[in-house]
């Protein structure tokens, strides 16, 4: 791992290949890594210490699937907020249960959230919350109908 001097990190085969490895079952052993890679323990620990610390590996978690826990409908939420006023609203959106995505964004809304809810009733009674917000200027709702892709993982662009 290297960091280039406009703090980009490149990463080297065998940091890719251990994140691959850690992507796709972050239960795995340092030894089980370090023998598919053929490299020794500490090499591992030391790449995986020097990820984390340089926060090319921000977390390990699992990968829930909210399907099973009842959260069966994925929405799509553009957000207007009045000028000067994102910051606020998304620090406390941020902390929402349904909430599993934030993003600022160009265009016609300065927002769009990835929520998770039970039903329609559920997803009514949020957007109606969001809307008693007084710097909340307009929402704009989709609903997913098929989830075709849904990996925040690293496999993919590695």
């Amino acid at each position: 791992m290297v960091k280039t001097k406009d703090n980009v990190i490149k990463l080297d085969d065998t940091d890719i290949n251990i994140l691959k490895i850690i992507n796709e079952d972050v239960r795995t052993s340092y030894r089980q890594i370090s023998r598919s890679l053929d490299v020794s323990v500490g090499t591992v620990h030391n790449r995986i210490d020097k990820m984390v610390k340089s926060g090319v590996i921000k977390k390990f978690s699992p990968v829930i699937d909210h399907e099973k826990l009842g959260f069966v409908l994925t929405t799509i939420i553009g957000v207007r907020v009045k000028g000067g006023k994102l910051k606020n609203w998304e620090e406390k959106t941020f902390f929402n249960k349904n909430v599993v995505g934030i993003y600022d964004v160009t265009g016609e809304y300065d927002a769009f959230l990835i929520a998770k809810f039970r039903n329609t009733n559920e997803l009514n009674l949020f957007i109606k919350e969001l809307l008693k917000d007084p710097i909340i200027e307009r929402t704009y709702t989709q609903t997913v109908l098929d989830v075709i892709k849904e990996d925040m993982g690293s496999s993919n662009i590695l």
